[in-house]
């Protein structure tokens, strides 16, 4: 019988193959860690884009709209009857649009990003506006970001078929339209307006209408006896019409006020007691809103800006028509890129160069997104 050897590996070989056997696993591994790596920076990237434009879009299309208040356009230049019983000092309708600037932000002016950053209170003299009448709601919110409020119509309006007189005054309207009780109103006969809150809604079933009470039960309520300045005559065909008052006001804050959260564009709507509502998060990754007021000076028939201020050099907002607004988004997540990124906000370029802003304290990737927009109501002439 012919017995045959088998030969094995020698301690040489199984060392040269280990070796390249933890060469190709290394490989491989820097292939997968560069591949996530490039995934996650790319995700962060398309998620903050995608913030970035709906933040933009949304803003727009509220600012577009800015002081629109149905058939008389704007209260300013409008007989304005305010019956409402001592509302909050913050309840401005009157302006449209109010800004407010935060210190040491201006064009140009060094702010770099820093994390964890803590809101402050609102009546911390951190914001100023050029019209020393406004006043700023009552809110929290992060620092070195911009304020904005806008007042404007919510929702369309309806026909006010009758208005009755007296120590509680009503009014009746074709439609519901939505109206509930605290709601603040303007009634208006496209001449002049009255600012109202209706503090009692009941609906006349069958008819299609509803009796809206201008009583002094809610908050603030309304003046008893208070007359309604507006007119509504089936038999001269003039009709009032009521619609909803809605003010909002814009800024970046945190998640609970917490400051290790990332921050966000949040919003305050007004709220039945004629306060900064609650806070509603909008658009996660806002680290800074910044804002310019475009000014027409010589108040031109053509409505053209003459130049861009910040709010706290606006001292007439009756000539503000169009606003520019710049947001800087970050990503959410730290460590989406393997170091950290140069940008350019506001007119400063932070890279860590001489003259320059501070390279961030983080890997975040950031991007600015930039538009004007257009007062629709004073752009026009209106």
């Amino acid at each position: 019988m012919k017995f045959t050897h088998a030969a094995g590996l020698s301690l040489v070989e199984l060392l040269i193959s280990m070796v390249l056997g933890l060469t190709l696993a290394a490989g491989v591994t820097q292939m997968y860690v560069s591949s996530s790596t490039t995934e996650r920076s790319q995700e962060a990237r398309l998620r903050m884009q995608e913030n970035g434009r709906f933040g933009l879009n949304f803003l727009s299309q509220e600012i577009r709209m800015a002081g629109y208040l149905g058939c008389i356009g704007s209260i300013q230049g409008t007989s304005v009857n305010n019956i409402l019983d001592s509302p909050n000092a913050s309840f401005q309708p009157e302006f449209g649009i109010q800004g407010w600037e935060a210190g040491g932000t201006s064009p140009g002016t060094i702010n770099a990003s820093a994390n964890n950053v803590a809101e402050v209170a609102s009546g911390s003299g951190e914001w100023t506006s050029g019209d020393g009448t406004f006043v700023l709601p009552t809110i929290t919110a992060v620092p070195n970001s911009d304020i904005l409020r806008i007042w404007g119509a919510d929702g369309n309006a309806g026909i006010v078929t009758t208005i009755t007189q007296g120590v509680t005054p009503s009014i009746v309207v074709e439609t519901a339209m939505g109206i509930a009780v605290n709601d603040f109103l303007l009634i208006s006969d496209c001449e002049q307006v009255d600012l109202v809150q209706a503090c009692l809604v009941t609906d006349n079933s069958p008819a299609s209408n509803s009796t809206i009470t201008l009583s002094t039960t809610c908050t603030p309520g309304n003046v008893a006896s208070s007359t309604i300045s507006s007119e509504t005559d089936d038999a001269s065909q003039v009709w009032a019409e009521v619609i909803k008052l809605q003010g909002t006001l814009y800024y970046v804050g945190k998640r609970g006020g917490t400051a290790t959260n990332p921050p966000a564009l949040f919003r305050r709507q007004l709220s039945a007691t004629g306060t900064a509502g609650t806070a509603e998060e909008l658009i996660e990754g806002v680290e800074s809103m910044q804002i310019l007021y475009g000014v027409n000076l010589d108040q031109d028939v053509n409505s053209t800006v003459d130049t861009y201020l910040t709010a706290d050099l606006v001292t007439s907002w009756a000539d503000v028509i169009s606003v520019r607004i710049s947001l800087l988004m970050q990503s959410i997540e730290d460590g989406t890129v393997p170091f950290p990124q140069a940008y350019a906000f506001d007119g400063v370029t932070y890279d860590g160069g001489g003259g320059n802003g501070a390279l961030p304290a983080d890997n975040r990737v950031r991007r600015v997104f930039t538009s004007t927009i257009s007062l629709r109501n004073r752009a026009l002439g209106v």
